[in-house]
């Protein structure tokens, strides 16, 4: 294979990959929209047919009613659905507008300074991605502005950070979209057993 060869295969992978990572991703926002609106309208259901089970009553004298206790948990389920799908849903919109502000920051070091930015590996084990959704949320995000293009080092953490902050919310997206698709299936679970 030819240096020429080599290099078509390369940017013929790389475009597959483009591709499929935008299939991947719109797949991902339908699919969290998708199990959020199942949610909501299955925990209306559940709301609606209340009047069908007794009182609930919480006495350790008396026996266990199992029938209002699995329609209890299927409503507790249900409503972890649909918070896991908010936490799914704005967690993304995160990552994509700091996915896009980094895009931003690399094309504007390279025609200002002709800097490389980081592009390697990222070590989040000792990251918490709930910490990092609360930080997201409750405080102005550290946005590279102009200025900072002076000194590269300093550009370089702050782009670091941000790419921190952006994967954490990433991978938070996809761990709560999988809890939610968990929680959904057993609350229909047990609202059946109801």
């Amino acid at each position: 294979m030819t240096d020429q060869e080599q290099k078509e295969h390369i940017k013929e992978y790389s475009d597959r990959n483009r591709f499929w990572a935008n299939q991947a991703l719109n797949q991902l926002g339908y699919s969290i929209n998708l199990f959020t609106t199942l949610g909501i309208a299955f925990l209306t259901f559940l709301f609606k047919i209340r009047g069908n089970y007794g009182e609930i009553k919480i006495d350790s004298n008396l026996p266990i009613d199992w029938t209002i206790t699995f329609y209890v948990i299927s409503i507790i389920t249900s409503l972890t659905t649909v918070v896991l799908g908010l936490v799914s849903v704005t967690s993304r919109l995160y990552d994509i507008r700091i996915t896009r502000h980094l895009i931003w920051t690399r094309k504007r070091a390279m025609k200002k300074s002709k800097w490389f930015l980081p592009e390697g590996f990222i070590d989040l084990s000792k990251s918490s991605k709930i910490g990092n959704y609360f930080k997201t949320l409750t405080k102005k995000i550290k946005w590279i502005e102009t200025e900072h293009f002076d000194d590269k080092e300093s550009l370089k953490e702050k782009f670091n950070d941000l790419r921190k902050q952006s994967k954490l919310l990433g991978e938070l997206a996809w761990r709560s979209h999988k809890l939610q698709l968990l929680t959904i299936f057993f609350a229909v679970v047990f609202y059946g057993l109801s």
